[in-house]
This record gives structure tokens, sequence and C-alpha cells, in this order.
């Protein structure tokens, strides 16, 4: 199913970029390109499908996408860091999202797109790094120095010796822009 996910992914991808005013590596090779970061604190609830949920803390830095954008720039990349702890279990994740963001109104914009994961996790008997491939979407408000933000994250992880991680990730996250 993950095999198929990816390459339907990529396909998409692939038609998409060839489309007329989308850029590669803007970042590096446009003077003048804005990247506008957005760093935020954020509280998640995740819920693991095999195990209990629980409350997730991290770190939001979302960014214009400075490898792949579309003529509107609308393209936002947002990496995500974050643990959990509950009865035994511990977890450290690392998400990649690049997100086609649309403005709505007055500083608010909706994205979603696909998201990348790598989780470390830990209980009794068991310590191993679990990879998984998800979807990801959310709401954001940038105004000033202000950003607020929530998220629905799902990604299915591979299984390994029988564990697997695959969850659903609920958060809010508030900060900074640059």
């Amino acid at each position: 199913m993950k095999k198929m996910v990816i390459a339907a992914s990529l396909a998409a991808l692939s038609v998409t970029v060839h489309a007329e005013g989308w850029r590669f590596a803007p970042g590096f090779t446009e003077q003048g390109f804005k990247f506008d970061p957005s760093l935020a604190a954020t509280v998640n609830y995740v819920d693991p499908r095999n195990h209990s949920s629980d409350t997730g803390f991290g770190v939001d830095f979302n960014f214009n996408c400075g490898l792949i954008q579309d003529p509107q720039n609308r393209m936002r990349t947002h990496l995500q860091f974050g643990r959990i702890s509950d009865s035994g279990l511990k977890a450290n994740a690392f998400e990649l999202s690049p997100r086609y963001t649309v403005p709505l109104r007055g500083g608010l914009s909706f994205g979603v797109g696909p998201s990348l994961a790598m989780y470390q996790v830990e209980m009794p008997g068991y310590d191993k790094s679990l990879y998984g491939i998800g979807l990801a979407a959310g709401i954001n408000y940038r105004s000033g120095a202000w950003y607020f933000g929530a998220d629905a994250r799902y990604h299915d992880t591979q299984s390994k010796s029988g564990v697997n991680f695959d969850n659903l990730t609920l958060g809010a996250k508030a900060g900074i822009n640059f």
C-alpha cells in the first residue's frame, strides 16, 4: 500500500511540476527569494494505533519552500520535531511536510500535502527507528510577528519486530514570524 501511495504521489508531482511557472530550487537560484520563516511551540494529541494516546510537545519550523515553488509562491515546508512519553513508551518524532497553501483572508491560510516521518520509538525491550509516510493538513494565521496554527497529520509506519507506530496527530501551535 505504501509503495502505491509513494508512486502515485511522485507521478502527480512530476505532472504538476512541468506545469508552466513552477520553479526548481528558487531558494538557491533566485536573488531576493523570501523564505518568510515561522517558528512555533507545539502541543500535540498523538493517537498511535497500537498504544494509548498521549500529549506530545515540540517545535514547528515552516518556510516558503526553496526546492520547488509554484507561480504564486504557495508551497511551504513544515519541519516538526516532537516528543511523547507515556507509560513506558517514548517516541521522538521528526516530520517533513511540503504543503500547497491557499490564502483565505486576513492572514489566514490552509495547506495540505504529503508528509514523511521518522520516529525513534523506545519501550521495554524495544528501541528502533520507524519510518512513515502520510498526509498533513493545517490552518495557519500569520499577522505581523505572530503565528498561530492547527494541524492534523496521519502517518503509516513500517513494522519492525511486530511493532509499528501508525498514528493520528492533532496539534496546535503558537510562535513568531521572522
